[in-house]
């Protein structure tokens, strides 16, 4: 069997169970190996040819707008995951009689904290956002609930409580959840619900103001790339900026791991952990202090 089919086989083995957009992320990272492999029998593939393969993505990017820039070790870390997950499949299927990933290592991540948007960006955004009533309800209920892009477009109008500031959302894996968001928002949503156009009877709540059909990831990602244009701002902005900067506020402000782990749909505490749990010297500190003060306040009072 060549490599090209036994990729076509994987995918459509999640067809039906796993999101359209996770089918769509391994495609993105299994078919270059493909091309780079020059489609082999799958049998013929050993550890040392993905070790080539992930030793060529240690390069220049190609994509658009990072030409001059590596490929981040980020990227390589997900090639990496998806290469071991098709090939432990193809494993478990009895596909192959060896897995040439059992020992192909992932690249060590950074251990610097994400931090996400700054506060002042964040701010520069809200206030330029607040000429469109519908801008400013998406920038407010990511900044209360830290939901990813998938929780603006996919947000039906019959799974927003405003009532009681909550609102079921569908996400990555198409899993449910709730989020909860503040009576700032709930008011912004509702001012953005009294002027919403929908000749269209569309479902979703967000949408295009043109043409009144339900936003997509490009079209949220566009209005924080216009608001951030707007508010001049140089530093990183996107949809996730803003849903890591809700998961350090929360952590910062005492939170406990699994509390914003269930708040942010992730698969575990562990995932949330490897992504939050580093703190940076200046917090550390803060947090260090703060409680030092508590302990000797409480003696004081013994």
């Amino acid at each position: 069997m060549k490599l090209s089919e036994a990729v076509e086989m994987f995918c459509i083995s999640m067809t039906g169970v796993k999101a359209k957009s996770t089918i769509k992320w391994y495609r993105n990272y299994l078919s270059p190996i493909t091309e780079f492999l020059e489609d082999p029998d799958i049998e013929s593939i050993d550890l040392f040819a993905l070790e080539r393969y992930r030793a060529s993505l240690d390069r220049k990017s190609k994509a658009i707008g990072r030409e001059n820039k590596n490929v981040s070790v980020y990227t390589i870390h997900a090639s990496v995951r998806a290469q071991k997950r098709f090939f432990n499949w193809l494993y478990r299927r009895r596909i192959i009689e060896k897995n040439p990933s059992d020992f192909l290592e992932k690249p060590k991540l950074p251990t610097q904290p994400r931090k996400g948007i700054q506060p002042q960006a964040a701010e520069k955004m809200l206030t330029a956002s607040k000429a469109n009533t519908r801008d400013y309800a998406i920038l407010l209920f990511f900044r209360d609930t830290g939901c990813r892009a998938g929780g603006i477009y996919n947000l039906l109008t019959e799974n927003l409580d405003i009532l009681h500031n909550k609102a079921v959302i569908r996400e990555k894996g198409d899993k449910d959840r709730t989020v909860f968001f503040t009576s700032e928002t709930a008011l912004a949503l509702t001012m953005y619900n009294t002027v919403r156009q929908n000749p269209n009877d569309e479902e979703k709540f967000f949408l295009n103001e043109q043409f009144h059909t339900p936003l997509t990831y490009f079209g949220v990602y566009q209005i924080f790339r216009r608001l951030a244009k707007q508010a001049k701002i140089k530093t990183k902005f996107s949809p996730h900026q803003w849903r890591h900067a809700a998961a350090r506020s929360w952590l910062m402000a005492g939170m406990n791991i699994k509390t914003v782990s269930q708040l942010l749909g992730h698969t575990s505490e562990k995932v949330t952990a490897d992504i939050y749990g580093t703190l940076s010297e200046q917090e550390l500190y803060r947090l260090y202090t703060e409680t030092i003060q508590k302990i000797y306040a409480n003696k004081l009072t013994e």
